[in-house]
């Protein structure tokens, strides 16, 4: 009996060296150890696609580091030469008589893999399974031809979209687990029908025994729509931009109010099932108090001693020294502060609800659609958590307090865009009131008049002084780890952080 043929992808595959792994995966916008300096990365397992002649393949790669490994999935393909116009960054190996490279950037491979998605594939290598899903049947006519084209944005994932009628996310670093992002998606569109998030309609998993690991996930494709943070800027660059003296309205405080009313129609809906453990709602116990303060003052503490080492550093910018060192010497305040407001909530906590939330909420995670609605997406949660921890239920205050401090980031921006034309006094109040109105908006839109919301368990204190306090309590733990994030990643925005700080205490006032 004749051995089968190998697919021309395996020979490819078996010329790979980890040199050649490691250095296509380091340089990719989706690779989640930059700043480390792994040592290996090696292919575990390689599934022959059933599209394309076996030139395709999905990969599991192992990366090795000092501290630890990370998986993941990379589509690999082979041809005599790559798609045209291809950019060489994507381009795994390319010196002998075929090359290889990201399948991803390849149309066919698109085309294949979008024909898949709507009428569901599996293929396998020994014990594993690569699956993909249909959840509908509706979404790809059949027979017609297919666009596909590669998202642009830097993310952590790899975007497709497909004919102007769906989006594919393509998970790039893997870790075995109920997904946050799909299971959330998931119980919003189909179950609570909640329908200011995009409609989930295939996923792709990897099984193997009894482990599976979600891979990429496919939501409707909004077309014409842009992300609330542009909105957000766009609607009030003409507030920062009018002349010193005349005032402009404030454009985007109608929208804040909506995107508050459709963040709390958002929260009402993971908190409607009390039937499914993974989202019923639960009291918060005193204990959860207690730990979230023990958080907020471990960020407090950790970013303070971060600030107290590097305001010398070069990078530090000099204008802001004095300012951050007396940041750092009212460290105890601040730490202090927090036993303040466990001990003032005490037990009205327990009127309170823990939910499962978004995790990641600010601008960026909204769409606003060509019609003018606000679309919620990307339920992943905070990436550098692990899955567990992203599906911890806790106050929904946590991402209201996300939302808020974008809303602060956006004041901040705008001021500064507006430096070399608007002289300081008058930009620092625009930014002021801009921030000021606009969170007003926002809290308005969100908590509403409970009287329309009789049959829905309660989610916050009784008492709108808890709320507040509770709501401070995560903005505080936002502000530091924006502080920390600042004095790492970019030095000269650390007084926007820095700023929030020093408001939510003048508040306190």
């Amino acid at each position: 009996m004749a051995k089968p043929q190998a697919a021309p992808i395996d020979s490819a595959l078996a010329s790979l060296t980890d040199d050649d792994l490691l250095r296509f995966i380091t340089t990719q916008r989706w690779f989640g150890g930059k700043g480390a300096q792994p040592s290996r990365a090696h292919i575990v397992r390689a599934i022959v696609l059933p599209w394309g002649d076996g030139r395709f393949a999905i990969t599991r790669v192992v990366v090795s580091g000092a501290n630890a490994d990370a998986t993941y999935q990379v589509p690999i393909a082979t041809t005599n030469a790559p798609p045209l116009g291809m950019s060489e960054q994507f381009v795994i190996r390319a010196d002998g008589p075929t090359s290889i490279y990201d399948a991803a950037q390849d149309p066919e491979f698109r085309t294949g893999l979008a024909r898949a998605l709507s009428g569901g594939a599996v293929a396998r290598q020994g014990d594993t399974a690569w699956v993909v899903e249909p959840l509908t049947e509706d979404w790809l006519p059949d027979g017609q031809s297919i666009n596909t084209t590669v998202g642009s944005a830097e993310q952590s994932n790899t975007s497709i979209i497909i004919d102007d009628r769906a989006i594919l996310k393509l998970f790039r670093m893997l870790k075995p687990g109920i997904h946050p992002d799909v299971e959330v998606t998931q119980f919003l569109t189909t179950r609570a029908g909640f329908s200011n998030t995009p409609r989930l309609l295939a996923t792709i998993h990897f099984d193997e025994g009894d482990e599976r690991t979600v891979a990429g996930m496919l939501q409707t494709f909004l077309p014409g729509s842009s992300d609330a943070w542009t909105h957000a800027l766009e609607r009030a660059r003409p507030f920062f931009t009018a002349p010193a003296g005349r005032e402009a309205p404030n454009a985007f405080v109608a929208d804040a109010k909506q995107l508050g009313a459709v963040t709390r129609a958002m929260h009402d809906a993971l908190a409607s099932d009390d039937d499914d453990p993974a989202f019923a709602p639960e009291p918060v116990m005193p204990e959860d108090l207690e730990r979230w303060a023990h958080r907020t003052q471990q960020s407090i503490r950790e970013s303070l001693a971060l600030l107290e080492r590097q305001v010398e550093s070069r990078d530090f910018p000099r204008d802001r020294v004095a300012e951050a060192k007396a940041l750092v010497q009212r460290r105890d305040h601040y730490v202090g502060w927090i036993d303040e407001i466990v001990d003032d909530l005490g037990d009205a906590v327990t009127d309170a609800a823990r939910i499962r939330v978004h995790g990641d909420y600010h601008l960026g995670q909204v769409l606003r659609s060509s019609n003018g609605e606000f679309m919620i997406i990307d339920f992943e949660g905070e990436p550098s958590k692990s899955l567990a921890e992203r599906r911890e239920k806790t106050s929904p205050l946590r991402d209201v307090a996300g939302m808020l401090r974008s809303i602060a980031y956006a004041a901040a921006t705008l001021a500064m865009s507006v430096e070399k034309t608007i002289d300081v006094p008058t930009r620092e109040l625009r930014a002021a009131r801009w921030e000021r109105d606009v969170r007003s908006a926002f809290l308005t839109g969100y908590l509403g008049n409970s009287a329309d919301r009789e049959d829905m368990p309660e989610l916050f204190p009784a008492d709108d002084k808890h709320v507040q306090q509770l709501l401070a309590l995560f903005e505080t733990e936002k502000a530091f780890y924006e502080l920390a994030y600042e004095l790492n990643n970019r030095p000269s925005w650390v007084w926007i952080p820095m700023r929030g700080i020093a408001k939510l205490f003048m508040a306190r006032a």
